[in-house]
């Protein structure tokens, strides 16, 4: 079933619109609203009661009166909850939680990014690579590393739209495209 976009949105715009512009309480309910869409994803029994139509929405927000209280959701992820099950759009839960942080990153202009490596680095060189990054393209920057030793060497920064692709094995790849082309 396709998901109703404008309705997402929707949504989306009413939960920031309640929630105080702290940033500790928006990445909770951003989290809260993952947590969802995880349930919604990949837990068939979730997915199938929330959205079978020939359950009563008295029984749905029963269901997801007593998984606020069991996880401890904000207030107003719960609203949002029921205004979803109200009006029969389940499935926006499969997108909710990347509509909701894009929202959040954009009022606090901050972007979620990656630093990709083939071995661990420091909490130092993070910070550098953070510092240029954010210097870069003008935002604040939330960096995940990851370890990934088919890059062999170098590093792959992720940042929004801003992809900087300096390993080794980027570099092999382009050689070898030089080189058949010769």
């Amino acid at each position: 079933m396709k998901i109703d976009k404008k309705f997402l949105k929707k949504i989306v715009k009413e939960a920031i619109s309640i929630l105080p512009k702290e940033e500790e309480r928006l990445v909770k309910v951003a989290d809260q609203f993952e947590t969802l869409s995880y349930l919604y994803k990949r837990i068939p029994y979730f997915r199938n009661l929330l959205s079978n139509p020939k359950l009563e929405n008295q029984k749905k927000l029963e269901f997801i009166n007593k998984l606020s209280s069991e996880l401890g959701l904000d207030e107003v992820v719960k609203l949002s909850l029921n205004k979803i099950i109200e009006n029969k759009k389940a499935n926006v839960l499969k997108e909710i939680s990347k509509v909701f942080r894009f929202e959040v990153e954009k009022f606090f202009a901050t972007v979620k990014g990656e630093v990709i490596t083939a071995y661990p680095i420091d909490e130092e060189l993070l910070n550098e690579i953070k510092e240029v990054v954010e210097n870069k393209i003008g935002k604040k920057i939330e960096f995940e590393t990851k370890v990934d030793n088919s890059i062999i060497g170098g590093v792959i920064i992720k940042a929004g739209s801003y992809i900087i692709d300096s390993s080794i094995k980027n570099y092999i790849k382009q050689l070898e495209t030089t080189l058949t082309k010769i």
